[in-house]
């Protein structure tokens, strides 16, 4: 096997070296003793620590904490760095420039450069049927009992009966009545149609209205209304969404039963909302910019606070400390996209400012958050400087504070590691290597 090693580091491997061969010569003596049926000498090994006397699984956690925090706020911010092609700028989504008209629901491989209008001239609706007004406390009239039948347009029927009398034959209040009819009307299931009591002012009706939309979800009253006179009438007819869609320079007339349509042979699902025009583009969904920018400020201020709680637990932790406390860029700059700094020092957002921002100059927002030298490229670039900091500088006062020499001799280990990966990938392929072949000597 062939290994290069770094001069820096030569003497650790020498070192490493030599202790393998010791095992090694030691490990084929007592083989050779074995076989001729001699006594084996024990092979000397390296003394377990005794970390009773000093706590330090705290300083362990922290650079563990250390490094788990840095790698959240380099990933929140690469989801902003305008270079990523995963990140929340280059993902393609469909928006529609007026949600009271239209809002896009769900997209399948949107395609970019699709831009499509939309002219709503009429909502889909849901039959209603609303009956007489009466005040709910009231005896119910002589004679005002019900027999009546609700039939679907699709042929399924209930038939209602409440007498405006008690079993006791005593008069029933007129909410008894209109409540006993909505009830034996919901029981019946698969029939298509919703009763409800509508109460106002101290007043009561029955109102009955179809599960869906659309012209062919329709339904029929007739029989003997009595308390519920005027519900065999329509209040609310059932009507088809109508609407014109554009695209490609081509415009289409479409009718729907419901307000849930499909776009761009199914691309795209979307809801319509009210009447009017609006066009559905191709483009960045802001939910996730703003969604991703929260992020960062929320990891960003971890990071800095657990930096600031372990500053004095080494150099390298308060010079971290000092650089994730510096602003990220002027206080101009930083409300742009709507940031800022509260009274602690912590980064905030406010969601209205930055949608504003958004919605305004789309591409100039774009630019300032993750442009070159932008907001998340600045803060890449401070976690990059963060990573690259040794895990002994970290928490070198720790060491020399709290440990005894026999735990110092746990770190150094450690210490030689950081040195083998700093000077290069053939060197950290060597410290493995050799301690994959101690672990099989062992």
């Amino acid at each position: 096997m062939s290994m290069r090693v770094s001069g820096n580091n030569s003497f650790n491997y020498e070192n490493m070296y030599q202790m393998m061969r010791t095992l090694q010569a030691s490990r084929t003596a007592n083989a050779s003793r074995m076989n001729q049926g001699q006594a084996v000498a024990p092979i000397n090994r390296v003394p377990r620590v005794n970390s009773g006397s000093v706590q330090y699984s705290d300083t362990l956690k922290y650079v563990q904490s250390y490094g788990k925090s840095m790698a959240d706020v380099k990933l929140n911010a690469s989801r902003l760095q305008e270079g990523n092609r995963s990140g929340v700028f280059s993902a393609v989504s469909m928006q529609s420039e007026d949600s009271s008209v239209a809002k896009v629901d769900k997209t399948f491989r949107p395609r970019e450069g699709t831009e499509i209008g939309v002219e709503v001239q009429s909502l889909a609706q849901a039959q209603q049927n609303r009956g007489q007004s009466l005040v709910a406390s009231e005896k119910a009239a002589e004679g005002s009992g019900m027999d009546f039948e609700v039939t679907s347009a699709r042929g399924r029927s209930i038939r209602v009966d409440v007498s405006d009398k008690m079993a006791d034959g005593t008069q029933k209040t007129n909410e008894q009545m209109v409540q006993e009819a909505a009830q034996q009307i919901n029981s019946s299931r698969g029939l298509g149609v919703q009763a409800s009591v509508a109460k106002e002012d101290g007043k009561i009706s029955l109102v009955l209205t179809s599960e869906k939309t659309g012209e062919s979800n329709g339904f029929s009253v007739q029989g003997q209304m009595g308390a519920a006179a005027g519900v065999e009438t329509s209040t609310v007819q059932g009507q088809n969404a109508q609407y014109t869609v554009t695209q490609n320079g081509r415009s289409t007339n479409r009718s729907s039963e419901s307000n849930q349509i499909s776009l761009d042979y199914g691309r795209i699902d979307a809801t319509l909302t009210g009447t009017g025009k609006t066009e559905i583009k191709a483009g960045t969904d802001n939910d996730e910019v703003v969604s991703a920018v929260k992020d960062l400020v929320d990891s960003y201020n971890n990071a800095t606070d657990l930096l600031r709680t372990n500053a004095s637990r080494g150099r390298g932790s308060k010079l971290q400390y000092e650089s994730f406390s510096r602003g990220l860029a002027d206080e101009k700059t930083l409300n742009a996209v709507g940031l800022s700094y509260d009274k602690s020092g912590k980064l905030q957002m406010d969601e209205t400012a930055l949608r504003k921002a958004l919605t305004d100059d789309f591409e100039g927002t774009k630019e300032l958050l993750g442009g070159q030298h932008g907001i998340a490229d600045r803060v890449s670039q401070r976690v990059d400087t963060a990573t690259a900091t040794s895990s002994g500088s970290l928490v070198d006062q720790d060491i020399s504070m709290r440990m005894d020499r026999s735990q110092e001799s746990v770190f150094s280990s450690f210490r030689y590691l950081a040195g083998f990966a700093g000077s290069g990938p053939y060197s950290l392929g060597n410290y493995y290597t050799v301690g994959l072949m101690l672990n099989t000597l062992g």
